[in-house]
């Protein structure tokens, strides 16, 4: 292949995915802003005779606000352009760069500030961060923060969780939990250049035993939560409500603002910057829910109040602390002497999705009204299915 007169192509700047629809409340602006934005221009590989690609965005995806985001990417855009004018070959930069990862391997602790920058950049919930980095943090304790990641393989990640699973009384699904999170740990180290390999990828997992957390209600035990809640907590009666006839998640209810509510078309949109799949998709508003959201008068509210952010008037114009809802639960719990039922917010999200079964719903359609991804996430909601399904039908004859 003949060496091109420029070995470079003109960086240009790409928005991600192209952007189909707007939810109600924001703009066109807002949601492609809200992509993994890039600029991407090629340069020639003599080695191979091929124009290789690159794509470097320099963290700039962690800007949400449309014009911040423009402007910042489009000066990296003409530093670019500037750049390749003036002779720049990012072909030396990247081979020096792995040059100086091999010669000065990081340790430990660098590696740990690295991973998070890498997860706060790609907006992982930080509730995650907070696992993710918990494990990290054993892991560092159990070595010292000054180990080289080079120096760490397969028995030292096998010594680490065999310790734990023996002194902490490590359970299946915390060991695997753990296997997990360092694994993703090293993968990321590797694939940044820092370790030749992964030293996690061989190692053993643990059978699980399944867990007992997020319990169906007993018919008996819900009938006294409900009478309870109804006599002392409003707000928690209605936000246990919206979880069972919307499937809605906690976080994602503390989030929803009025804006969002279509009571003309019996409607929630939960916007893709809030929901746990980063998808903005619609709710139905069951008749029996949409009982309980009228006599709010909600559209007597300003949009951007919240419809779950005050404890004493239900609708608020600021978001409801994280644990509030949960601890007004665990409030009913104690009351009722329902504590060790291992019953929480979600068990009326699993509840719902077994009521719904029970009354002949498909698993697609339950799919649908959770918006789940595939049936499987789906099937996990149904854990206690069983319980329910009848087997007494006849055998076919053979």
């Amino acid at each position: 292949m003949e060496i091109p007169d420029l070995p470079y192509t003109i960086p240009r700047l790409f928005k991600g995915k192209k952007i189909e629809s707007v939810p109600k409340g924001s703009t066109w602006a807002k949601e492609e802003a809200l992509q993994s934005w890039y600029v991407e221009f090629f340069f020639h590989n003599p080695q191979t005779g091929q124009m290789e690609r690159f794509r470097p965005t320099k963290n700039l995806n962690r800007i949400k606000d449309p014009h911040e985001k423009l402007k910042h990417f489009t000066r990296l855009c003409e530093a670019y352009t500037v750049a390749l004018e003036g002779g720049w070959n990012p072909l030396d930069e990247r081979s020096n760069e792995e040059l100086k990862k091999q010669i000065s391997s990081i340790n430990l602790l660098q590696a740990k500030i690295l991973f998070e920058q890498y997860h706060i950049a790609k907006g992982t919930r930080e509730k995650s961060r907070r696992s993710y980095l918990s494990k990290v943090n054993q892991f560092i304790s159990y070595y010292g923060e000054d180990k080289k990641v080079t120096e760490i393989t397969d028995y030292e990640i096998t010594d680490f969780l065999n310790t734990m699973e023996r002194n902490e009384k490590w359970v299946g699904v915390t060991y695997n939990s753990a296997r997990i999170i360092l694994n993703n740990y090293f993968r990321y180290l590797k694939v940044n250049k820092y370790i030749p390999v992964n030293p996690v990828t061989d190692t053993e997992t643990r059978t699980k035993i399944k867990t007992e957390s997020h319990q169906i209600f007993s018919d008996e035990d819900f009938k006294k939560i409900m009478v309870w809640l109804k006599k002392h907590d409003p707000y928690c009666l209605l936000f246990v409500r919206m979880i069972y006839y919307t499937c809605i998640r906690p976080k994602e209810l503390r989030y929803l603002q009025l804006k969002y509510i279509d009571l003309k078309r019996n409607v929630i949109t939960v916007p893709a910057s809030v929901a746990k799949n980063k998808k903005s998709l619609p709710v139905h508003i069951d008749p029996s829910l949409l009982k309980e959201l009228k006599p709010l008068k909600i559209a007597t509210y300003p949009d951007d109040y919240y419809l779950l952010g005050s404890t004493t008037s239900i609708v608020g114009p600021e978001r409801i602390g994280e644990n509030t809802p949960y601890n007004k639960f665990q409030k009913c719990l104690e009351e009722t002497n329902l504590l060790n039922k291992n019953y929480t917010l979600y068990s009326f999200k699993h509840l719902s999705n077994v009521q719904k079964f029970k009354a002949g719903w498909t698993l697609a359609e339950i799919c649908s009204a959770n918006r789940h991804g595939s049936l499987a996430e789906t099937e996990t909601y149904l854990k206690d299915l069983l319980k329910f399904v009848k087997t007494d039908k006849v055998i076919p004859k053979i």
